[in-house]
């Protein structure tokens, strides 16, 4: 009986030298879990096409409100000359105004999304090891294999 303890029992052997990383092959389960959420994220993204449209539809009508600015500057120049264009002087102001508050509002609502860019960015790198890990042990296996073909079972 004691010879058959003594003997060599590659299945042992190999799980001892695994032990090591066993904790680490839990953490790496874990990203398995991330992988619905991220697809769930990936679906956002069709909300920038649609607001990269709005962007373009905003540029063109600033340039066409552009000239109301020099319209104003001209227009606050003889104000106190003329009194009753108060009332649109400061309905230029208003109109500017709003435009200026939902314009920062958006853009404040994107903010988080610019802040995941650059997590999911600085992510990216800290997850390069893992393609060039997988391919090696990947070879490693392969090599292994090769070497127990032919071998009884």
């Amino acid at each position: 009986m004691s010879n058959q303890q003594d003997s060599f029992q590659p299945s042992l052997a190999v799980s001892t030298v695994f032990e090591q990383v066993g904790p680490l092959q839990e953490q790496l389960a874990r990203v398995a879990l991330i992988l619905e959420p991220m697809h769930q994220l990936s679906e956002l993204v069709s909300v920038f096409e649609p607001l990269r449209e709005f962007e373009m539809r905003i540029k063109d009508l600033a340039k066409v409100l552009e000239p109301m600015h020099s319209f104003q500057d001209q227009l606050r120049k003889v104000l106190k000359q003329f009194t009753p264009l108060e009332a649109l002087d400061q309905e230029l102001s208003q109109l500017c105004a709003a435009f200026c508050e939902s314009l920062s509002k958006l853009a404040a609502a994107l903010e988080p999304a610019a802040t995941l860019q650059d997590r999911l960015a600085h992510l990216a790198t800290a997850f390069e090891p893992a393609k060039a890990l997988r391919q090696e042990f990947s070879a490693l296996a392969q090599r292994f294999e090769r070497s127990s073909e032919g071998l009884p079972q």
